[in-house]
């Protein structure tokens, strides 16, 4: 352990990284004033405002490295089965036993690598024994049963059939609006939704809401000169459709070195849903001269590492182009926070 006297490597880069922003912000291209301001006549005040004081923090954040681990037990998922002629009415048949496990493995895959590590997921008895056997730890989950009434204690729903079943629209109308993920179809379809307070009256006025600032904030960022976008991710960034801890860890890391983005990424499977209410949620960017290689990415890899929640990624790795250039692939878990930028929840 590292002696309590000696500054750490942390501590002295958020130091260095605080003095350097106070003296050096007005000729970043990301504002003309003192101080941590952006300045814009096409931003309102409080978009302005919320974006400076989110990057500011994540700035300061840099002091501290923590690590989120899923924890849990190897389960095992039993499903009985039953034998019978299906009625030649039905149109749709139950998936067989392999082919809604594999569903299940899926599902749960993705949710053990995509999901924030705080989230309480529901889940029907079997499934989560398939989300512990992918790790995710028994605390948790919160299983539901036949005579489970409510899910309003949960932030993310895996909804197999059993649970659509049970509750109907109230999924989708009063505890879960927000679709992140689907896997499989028809009878054996299974959803992921993340909760949202008030239903989805509240949620379409709060991701409306969310949706005006990621667009001005995304505007302020192309007019950055320390920013390189490619067409894709102009129009991407312009129409609002980035996540709102990209934009702010876009424009903290620009403050360190210029770099290019070489495109964002979409990594929620089976949704059809616009960007604005399914924000980009990963991003992959380079040094903007492109031959520094690794050792040039590595400060902006150790800024990116130290951050705390809600600007900590779920996955963060210097990789290998198909022309062997290196870049930086950074992404957040599900589901996008609302309202970082407009003082929300």
């Amino acid at each position: 352990m590292r002696d309590p006297a000696e500054p750490s490597w942390g501590q002295v880069m958020a130091t260095t990284v605080s003095l350097w922003l106070s003296r050096r912000w007005s000729s970043l291209g990301l504002g003309r004033l003192r101080g941590l301001r952006w300045p814009s006549p096409h931003l309102s005040r409080r978009t302005t405002r919320g974006l400076r004081l989110a990057v500011l923090l994540l700035a300061l954040t840099a002091v501290s490295l923590t690590a989120l681990r899923l924890t849990g037990t190897s389960a095992r998922a039993a499903r009985s089965s039953s034998s019978g002629r299906s009625h030649p009415a039905r149109a749709r048949q139950a998936p067989s036993d392999a082919a809604a496990a594999k569903v299940r493995a899926q599902a749960a895959a993705w949710i053990a690598g995509q999901v924030s590590g705080g989230e309480i997921i529901a889940c029907d008895p079997v499934m989560c024994a398939a989300l512990q056997a992918q790790g995710v730890a028994a605390g948790r989950l919160l299983p539901v049963g036949p005579t489970t009434t409510s899910l309003s204690s949960a932030d993310v729903i895996a909804a197999s059939p059993s649970i659509r079943s049970q509750f109907g629209g109230q999924l989708s109308d009063d505890y879960a609006p927000r679709l992140l993920a689907s896997f499989g179809s028809g009878a054996g379809l299974i959803e992921v939704r993340a909760a949202f307070p008030g239903g989805a009256a509240a949620y379409n006025s709060a991701i409306r809401a969310d949706h005006a600032a990621r667009m001005s904030a995304g505007a302020q960022l192309l007019r950055s000169r320390r920013i390189m976008v490619s067409p894709q991710g102009a129009s991407e960034l312009a129409a609002g459709d980035v996540d709102t801890r990209l934009l702010v860890m876009l424009a903290a890391l620009a403050s360190l070195q210029p770099l290019r983005v070489v495109a964002f990424g979409d990594p929620s499977p089976g949704v059809t849903a616009l960007a604005a209410d399914l924000p980009l949620r990963e991003v992959t960017i380079t040094s903007a001269d492109g031959r520094s290689g690794a050792a040039g990415l590595a400060p902006v890899l150790a800024m990116v590492r130290a951050q705390r929640p809600p600007y900590q990624p779920v996955s963060i790795a210097i990789v290998d182009s198909a022309a062997g250039q290196a870049e930086l692939l950074i992404e957040f878990a599900a589901p996008s926070p609302l309202g970082l930028l407009t003082g929300g929840t």
